[in-house]
């Protein structure tokens, strides 16, 4: 038989003994020790959500209620050979999840005896559901920028002409989605607030520039889906910005306002962009010629409210550009 602890010869066994059962006490794991009849000789740190009856022995059935002493039963039925082992996990109140980990030893005098361990392992198995539920969401999330990648390829395609041009507004499109994701990963999934999504652009594109777009209002923390889109709305304004804004060291400020309302008792957000362009008039779209054959206009116009279930309107006129978007948060 194999020696299951080593002490230096000529130690008091008894001292010994006590400073094991101390130590046992101490760890908090519980230790239930029966002979081959089902008798209990030793039970230490039974959990609190059962007791050792008073005035009479411990049975699994007074000690754990008739179901689990059920359990327990057929558990250790097998367990008639040392070496044998049996485990299970149960469901306690409280959501609590206790392991019983059962196998049977001999002892000196040759005495079958069926040593019992049980362990709570609640934070465990939580966490274990925790990692499942967030591949599951990894998964569908992977699988929605997939689908948005698609989209905006296929509709960059479309709307350029050459091979550079795809090249650099695709990849600026794509640059805009993978750091709307990272403010979401850094959240823990929660997602990210407006003005996060604003300066991740600005700082990009305008780095020279921190002061030309100013922040106003209510900085709501968007979901996950609602960052991405309104991320990319930012790029497209703010790319738009560099393209016809001229000199930006002389462009006035671009300003955001977000206004946080409740209307027939539902929250909505209203992001508005107003740009500027006294340095610099454009011509205003007119009606017979919508600038939507820019692909920079479907986003702002279609593709981010229809993914909101919001609406935009996207102005450009002569001395200034006007981008109002409200959704449902």
């Amino acid at each position: 038989m194999h020696r299951l602890a080593w002490y230096t010869p000529g130690q008091d066994e008894q001292e010994l003994r006590e400073s094991l059962i101390l130590a046992l006490l101490d760890s908090g794991e519980t230790v239930m020790l029966q002979d081959c009849s089902s008798n209990y000789i030793f039970i230490a740190n039974l959990p609190d959500l059962w007791q050792v009856p008073a005035g009479c022995e411990p049975t699994d059935e007074n000690l754990f209620g008739s179901e689990l002493a059920l359990r327990l039963s057929d558990l250790k039925q097998g367990l008639n050979v040392s070496g044998a082992s049996g485990m299970l996990e149960v469901n306690a109140g409280e959501d609590r999840i206790f392991q019983f980990a059962a196998y049977t030893t001999v002892t000196r005098g040759e005495q079958l005896v069926i040593k019992t361990t049980i362990r709570e392992v609640t934070a465990e198995r939580r966490r274990e559901q925790l990692l499942r539920s967030l591949l599951r969401e990894v998964s569908h999330r992977s699988k929605n920028l997939m689908a948005i990648i698609q989209s905006l390829a296929s509709q960059t395609a479309r709307f350029t002409l050459s091979k550079d041009e795809f090249l650099r507004k695709f990849r600026g499109r794509l640059h805009a989605l993978s750091q709307a994701q990272d403010l979401i990963t850094d959240s823990d999934w929660r997602g990210a607030s407006v003005f996060d999504l604003l300066r991740q652009q600005s700082n990009l594109y305008l780095p020279e520039y921190p002061h030309l777009v100013r922040m106003h209002g209510d900085n709501v923390l968007l979901n996950p889906n609602g960052a991405v889109y309104v991320g990319l709305a930012f790029h497209e304004l703010v790319v738009n910005t560099i393209s016809h804004g001229g000199n930006l060291a002389s462009h006035l400020p671009v300003t955001l306002h977000c206004t946080r309302s409740q209307t027939d008792g539902e929250d909505r957000l209203e992001i508005l962009w107003e740009e500027p362009l006294s340095n610099r008039p454009i011509e205003p779209k007119s009606e017979g010629h919508k600038h939507n054959a820019h692909f920079g206009s479907v986003v702002l116009e279609k593709v981010v409210p229809a993914a909101l279930a919001g609406e935009a309107v996207y102005e450009i006129h002569t001395h200034h550009i006007r981008y109002r978007l409200t959704f449902p948060i």
